[in-house]
């Protein structure tokens, strides 16, 4: 069995507490009174699969972007490089910092070949971090509910599903520009 550091036992514990404090510590659910146990689980539950869409997002939403910087900057400078200059500064805070997922995707898609698979998953992804964002309840929306690809994101089913795609999409972009991810 292998020891922790010392920063690891410090994260450990931080992670601890931090669990506690956002009331996502399922692992002490004993120590909850008993009628609020199912409750407590259940929103538990929806923070951790909300928390890996919103991740996943964020994501695919920087490698959007980081697409357009070398669109307009080319690729010859590194992003630490490009951040050191007021203008790559200046794009980024009046451009990139504006624009939406879909906007991005939608530039991105008119100057690269995105599989139509992953495209429509992106779509998808950007509807999905939509309804579990902008409500509580995204079940009971029916613009847009809480599914993917057909199952509730908020099974197991669903989630695995949702992140073996992102997955796919990850890849798709890792490997259209090698190391620069």
């Amino acid at each position: 069995m292998s020891v922790l550091t010392k920063k690891q036992k410090r994260l450990v514990r931080e992670l601890e507490r931090l669990y506690s404090l956002l009331s996502l510590d399922f692992y002490h659910i004993k120590s909850y009174p008993k009628d609020s146990r199912t409750v407590s689980l259940e929103l538990m539950q929806r923070a951790a699969v909300r928390q890996e869409i919103v991740t996943a997002y964020a994501l695919i939403d920087e490698y959007l972007a980081s697409e357009l910087c070398v669109q307009f900057f080319g690729s010859e400078r590194t992003f630490p490089q490009l951040w050191k200059t007021k203008k790559f500064k200046l794009f980024n805070a009046h451009f990139i910092e504006e624009l939406s997922l879909l906007p991005k995707f939608r530039y991105v898609k008119n100057l690269k070949k995105i599989p139509k698979p992953i495209a429509a998953d992106i779509e998808r992804l950007n509807a999905l971090r939509n309804a579990v964002a902008h409500s509580f309840f995204p079940e009971n929306v029916r613009k847009s509910q809480a599914k993917w690809k057909g199952q509730s994101i908020f099974t197991y089913a669903g989630i695995d599903r949702f992140i073996q795609d992102m997955r796919a999409i990850k890849s798709f972009f890792v490997k259209m520009k090698g190391d620069r991810y």
